[in-house]
């Protein structure tokens, strides 16, 4: 869904540049974060196993904990309710609000993970509910940058979800919409601290612990060369 550009900072350290499938730029992305990871394994850019790399959204550490197959964990740090991004009382988070989306009715979570994200949990997650309904939540009052919207529902043990992501559309998967999805859950009292987050294009893992970490994998589908002509 995106191109990621590989970078150092001023302080050498592997850097991370995103831009989303429109051509916008966005903070992070916890698939990509991890893909980038496998990139630097195979380029040789790294040596090591615990990893420091440069984001939108401030420095991530991983440890890469498997390479066949490529399994990382990522520490993606806390998630803020009350973020520039979304716009709601000073004093309180915008924590399962009942909102009308024309003839719906959602209750709605929205917080900082890397980037922004709402949280929805409903029975319907077909592809054309969550087009529909993603689009329409984004376009609300509290979101003067947009939001991704995740749409969930507790399945056999696991947090299914679909995201709607800004910038994209309907996506297959979204690392920083499952950390997001599996934060509010347990808020909920839904989920414990470990959650399987299923997407349509496979599963994460999530630890819900002072920090929230990410375990998944990463695979390369295909390289290639790409002239740029101005």
């Amino acid at each position: 869904d995106g191109l990621i550009i590989a970078a150092t900072d001023e302080s050498n350290n592997n850097e991370m540049i995103f831009y989303n499938a429109d051509g916008t730029f966005d903070t992070m992305c916890g698939n990509g974060f991890r893909c980038f990871c496998l990139y630097l394994r195979n380029h040789n850019l790294i040596n090591r196993e615990e990893l420091k790399i440069r984001t939108g959204a401030g420095i991530l550490k991983a440890q890469i904990i498997s390479d066949n197959p490529f399994m990382v964990k990522v520490n993606m740090g806390k998630e803020e309710y009350h973020h520039e991004t979304i716009k709601f009382d000073s004093k309180n988070e915008l924590f399962n609000k009942k909102i009308m989306v024309e003839d719906k009715e959602f209750f709605i979570t929205s917080l900082f993970m890397g980037t922004t994200h709402t949280v929805v949990f409903v029975e319907d997650i077909s592809n054309e509910f969550v087009e529909k309904y993603g689009s329409l939540i984004n376009d609300l009052e509290f979101f003067p940058i947009d939001t991704s919207v995740n749409f969930c529902k507790l399945e056999k043990g696991k947090l299914k979800i679909k995201t709607w992501e800004r910038g994209v559309g309907l996506t297959l998967a979204c690392g920083t919409g499952s950390c997001s999805a599996a934060i509010v859950a347990k808020r909920l009292g839904l989920v414990g601290d470990h959650v399987v987050v299923k997407h349509l294009l496979g599963e994460l893992e999530i630890e819900l612990k002072e920090d929230v970490y990410m375990i998944g994998t990463g695979v390369k589908i295909a390289s290639g060369d790409f002239n740029l002509k101005i």
